[in-house]
């Protein structure tokens, strides 16, 4: 059910990755995200992607390395040479679902034209940061550093 009372329909569509980092699934972004109804599908699959893409950039580092070590596919990397494997899926699939989310919670206010899309204008910023913020975490966990970084110069 969507802000608005609005059965939400899940897609059943597939974004293709890479083949390295695990494709993704709109319709399970939907429902562990629980995004309003009102967003069309165009639009979900498009930042979707663009998350991913984003994403894939942050990590060519961390995938480099991993491929070093003879991992050709996280999902089906062996778990000698990758650990907790299934794990380090879902924080790929939190990375890119996160800032998808982030992205898009602002663009709410644009989509629905009722008084409240003025209050949910107002708070979409610091919504979409925690998201971006979830997003980066993720990132810094599958690179291996840890939530804060600090460098002397």
């Amino acid at each position: 059910m969507s802000f608005s009372g609005k059965p939400t329909t899940f897609v059943e569509q597939t974004i293709e990755n890479d083949g390295f980092w695990p494709n993704l699934s709109l319709s399970e972004f939907q429902k562990e995200y629980r995004l309003p109804a009102e967003y069309l599908v165009e639009l979900l699959g498009g930042d979707l992607a663009v998350a991913m893409i984003e994403v894939n950039g942050d990590l060519a580092k961390c995938k480099a390395r991993w491929q070093a070590f003879g991992i050709n596919n996280v999902e089906a990397a062996d778990t000698v040479l990758l650990q907790e494997r299934a794990f380090k899926v879902k924080l790929y699939k939190r990375a890119v679902y996160c800032r998808t989310k982030a992205n898009l919670l602002p663009q709410f206010a644009t989509v629905t034209r009722r008084e409240s899309a003025e209050n949910t204008g107002k708070e979409a910023p610091e919504r979409a940061e925690t998201f971006l913020a979830f997003s980066q975490q993720a990132v810094r966990a599958l690179q291996g550093r840890g939530r804060i970084t600090a460098s002397l110069q």
